[in-house]
């Protein structure tokens, strides 16, 4: 006999939705330079690495677009890794003994839910 399957129970991993994707800003002290986008996503690694370990880092995270001007960036990780990136991006706060943190500003398993902000939506 089969069984049922169980309301709730998780999709298989095939079947889960698309990688997630967030944006989120460095900041840093007035005067500081500006780190490159290869250098952000170093620094994206190293906070995972701090916080999870080797495993940690190797978890594959994109750097979809950055702007260096702004230090922001819209990064791609798939669902799995989504809280391990936001967890190790909120706790990092210094980088090479200077102070840094990253802030969140968006999250979305879809790319065009981060185009615009739906608050600032004017409809005529």
């Amino acid at each position: 006999r089969r069984a049922a399957p169980r309301a709730g129970r998780e999709p298989p991993p095939a079947a889960r939705e698309p990688p997630l994707r967030s944006a989120s800003r460095r900041e840093l002290p007035d005067g500081a330079a500006r780190p490159s986008a290869a250098l952000f996503k170093q620094l994206v690694v190293t906070a995972l690495r701090e916080l999870h370990g080797e495993v940690g880092a190797a978890l594959p995270v994109d750097v979809l677009t950055y702007e260096e001007k702004t230090m922001s960036a819209i990064l791609r990780v798939i669902s799995s890794g989504f809280v391990k990136l936001w967890s190790a991006l909120t706790l990092l706060g210094f980088y090479q003994n200077r102070r840094c943190a990253f802030r969140v500003l968006q999250t979305s398993p879809f790319l065009l839910a981060l185009s615009g902000n739906s608050r600032e939506l004017v409809l005529d």
